[in-house]
């Protein structure tokens, strides 16, 4: 329980600080290859983590299978809720530059 108040708390944190512009620019610039090391650092080792858990490679076979029925629901849900809140408040426009 206190690991995910410290996730939401650094989430809060982090947030508020950009809310404020007091975020350097070019660590702001940096943000995305930050946020895709760190994606692919937490893969590799969710992946190690599976890969040494005895009883998950032994139920891989039913795990797998709602893995992908929970992983298409989500997709096709998150597309179906991004298109119908895209009618009710409409596209935003883009600022000219």
């Amino acid at each position: 329980m206190s690991s995910i108040l410290l996730y939401l708390g650094l989430l809060i944190v982090g947030g508020f600080l950009s809310f404020r512009g007091w975020i350097h620019k070019g660590l702001s610039a940096k943000i995305d290859k930050l946020q895709l090391a760190c994606l692919f650092a937490l893969l590799f080792v969710m992946g190690m983590r599976i890969g040494m858990n005895d009883s998950v490679l032994k139920a891989f076979a039913q795990i797998g299978l709602h893995a992908v029925l929970y992983a298409t629901f989500t997709i096709v849900g998150s597309v179906i809720a991004v298109h119908l809140l895209l009618k009710v408040f409409g596209k935003k426009k883009e600022a000219k530059q």
